[in-house]
């Protein structure tokens, strides 16, 4: 029996000793299979298309910004960038705000119907009426063709709500309890003890909420297709992608690698996705 407690005592050090090295090149080999198609896309994107075959790129082979230039130069990416830094930064904001409310409401129990209002939004998370009767709604409030069909459909977010709602009941009581003893209202509660406090779990909500925002492109397919100036970033990606749109035809034009153009279509939706994935990246 000790021969046998030795021995499996032994095989246990010997685990213990090699499984960080084991554990290391695992998520190693996760990472590079992962970020190395990022890395392709940056080095395809500062590279010349002409001298770029199908290897690995590991590094720039004859770099180049000229497809940057090509992609920033397009009214249509500027304007789209800003709508997306737009609707991100106030739907983001705005909805985590809403949904703190929402939730702050559904955390007090003595709420007259809470346990209704907590189902009502919580059905919303598995059903939904649907694109057709969703278009109707936003185009009897005017919504369509607006900036504001970004914003307002997505202000109350139900899953964001619960998570900030679980995170508030996780709170004590007891600083409720005493701010109101102390004479505070529900609104001086909310502003000054239950937002501060919530400092972690919005900030996780400001985070979803942008990225929703931030790759959203069927909304603008949907409500904003015929309005230029409304397109989203990654719309106008997508329909670069995709080449469904005048602006990607005319892209298509602006090189060939037979005639040794530094600028091809490839090279400019490489930019373009760079362009849309960076600001994100900055995000986390």
């Amino acid at each position: 029996m000790r021969t046998i407690g030795r021995f499996t005592s032994g095989i246990r050090k010997i685990l213990d000793k090699t499984f960080p090295v084991y554990n290391f090149i695992i998520l190693a080999a996760v990472f590079l299979i992962t970020a190395y198609p990022f890395w392709y896309v940056v080095m395809y994107s500062v590279s010349n298309p002409s001298k770029v075959g199908s290897e690995f790129l590991l590094y720039p082979i004859g770099f180049t910004l000229e497809s940057y230039k090509q992609a920033l130069a397009t009214a249509e990416i500027f304007d789209a960038f800003l709508v997306s830094v737009a609707r991100s930064a106030i739907g983001s904001l705005g909805g985590t705000f809403i949904s703190l409310m929402v939730a702050y409401g559904l955390s007090k129990r003595n709420l007259p119907g809470r346990k209704f209002f907590t189902l009502y939004f919580i059905i919303t998370m598995y059903f939904s009426a649907g694109m057709i009767p969703g278009y109707l709604v936003a185009k009897n409030l005017h919504l369509v063709g607006s900036f504001w069909v970004y914003i307002l459909p997505l202000l109350m977010n139900a899953y964001n709500m619960i998570l900030i709602k679980t995170y508030i009941e996780s709170l004590p009581e007891s600083l409720s309890e005493s701010a109101y003893i102390d004479g505070a209202n529900d609104f001086t509660i909310f502003i000054k003890i239950m937002a501060p406090l919530c400092k972690p779990v919005l900030a996780a909500v400001v985070l979803f909420a942008c990225v929703t925002h931030w790759n959203s492109y069927t909304d603008t397919l949907i409500y904003c297709a015929t309005e230029p100036k409304l397109h989203t970033l990654q719309y106008v990606l997508m329909t670069l992608i995709g080449n469904v749109t005048k602006s990607a035809t005319d892209l298509s034009a602006v090189g060939d690698l037979a005639n040794g153009n530094v600028v091809t279509p490839m090279s400019v939706r490489m930019a373009v996705t760079v362009v849309t994935i960076l600001p994100i990246s900055l995000v986390y």
